[in-house]
């Protein structure tokens, strides 16, 4: 099982070389949690039955003076442990960007981006700012995931991550495989328009609004997109995704099992598209 969608913001080991991190948990990604060793979050893939997990940080410089885990913390993670794969964040605000973004994948080994509109405060569809980071990305051939939908943090700006505001981004760069977390709730049926028509966008299953992970998956699956679209119109473009430390993974994990999807698409969904998305182990 590969979980798409982490965060590393509970590790204890990132906070002992960077003394503004505790700020950057709590008021810029507004989570109060206590630090935790690594091996704790390693404890919490394993009770979930997952293999690996994608760690994402957060470059919030330009809007919030911090970054939410930085790019070296995540080579770091990755050096200490092969349960993790480790995603890249630039800040689309300082012109550079693209040029850091290069220096993380070439340099750090990172695989992917993580970008997060709301907290970043930039445009998705910004021409001058933010196409130059996708390009950049697209030249690397590694994924984008980009937060859209609520933001559950404080500062968070939720009318900033519309997916809608991708359309324009998929059409230029068809062959940027952009990764769009919580189905994009509550504009689920704008991120399912984007999925269905553009194969290069896929919808992670971090669904959480109300209740459990379980019911708001639930109803966004039975009430909004129905099993059978999702198995015969995008089957290969749907990945597990935990939103952990938000979520537990293994809540996340039941939500998807619950949802009684025939054994080959609940296979494609924990691993197999995961695993063609960032090219594990010879996947396409």
């Amino acid at each position: 099982m590969i979980d798409i969608h982490t965060h590393p913001v509970q590790i204890a080991e990132l906070y002992d070389d960077d003394p503004n991190l505790t700020s950057a948990v709590r008021d810029v990604f507004g989570l109060y949690v206590e630090p935790q060793p690594l091996a704790t979050y390693i404890g919490h893939l394993d009770e979930a039955g997952i293999d690996q997990a994608v760690v994402l940080p957060i470059d919030c410089t330009t809007a919030h003076g911090h970054t939410v885990v930085s790019n070296e913390q995540i080579a770091w993670l990755v050096e200490r442990t092969d349960r993790v794969i480790g995603f890249a964040s630039v800040d689309p605000n300082e012109p550079d960007a693209p040029a850091k973004l290069e220096r993380a994948v070439k340099e750090l080994g990172l695989v992917g981006l993580k970008l997060d509109p709301s907290l970043q405060q930039f445009a998705i569809d910004d021409p001058e700012r933010a196409m130059p980071v996708y390009e950049a990305a697209a030249e690397l051939g590694i994924p984008v995931l980009i937060h859209c939908g609520m933001s559950w943090a404080e500062r968070g700006r939720t009318a900033m991550a519309n997916p809608l505001l991708l359309e324009s981004v998929v059409q230029r760069l068809p062959e940027l495989r952009v990764v769009i977390p919580h189905m994009g709730w509550p504009w689920v049926g704008e991120a399912l328009a984007l999925a269905l028509k553009h194969r290069n966008v896929y919808l992670d299953t971090s669904v959480l609004f109300s209740g459990t992970p379980s019911e708001s998956l639930k109803h966004v699956v039975d009430v909004v997109l129905g099993h059978e679209l999702i198995d015969r119109s995008i089957p290969r473009q749907v990945l597990f995704g935990s939103n952990y430390p938000r979520v537990d993974p293994k809540r996340a994990a039941w939500a998807v099992r619950e949802l009684g999807f025939r054994p080959k698409l609940e296979q494609r969904i924990f691993h197999d598209n995961a695993r063609d998305l960032l090219n594990i182990d010879g996947g396409a």
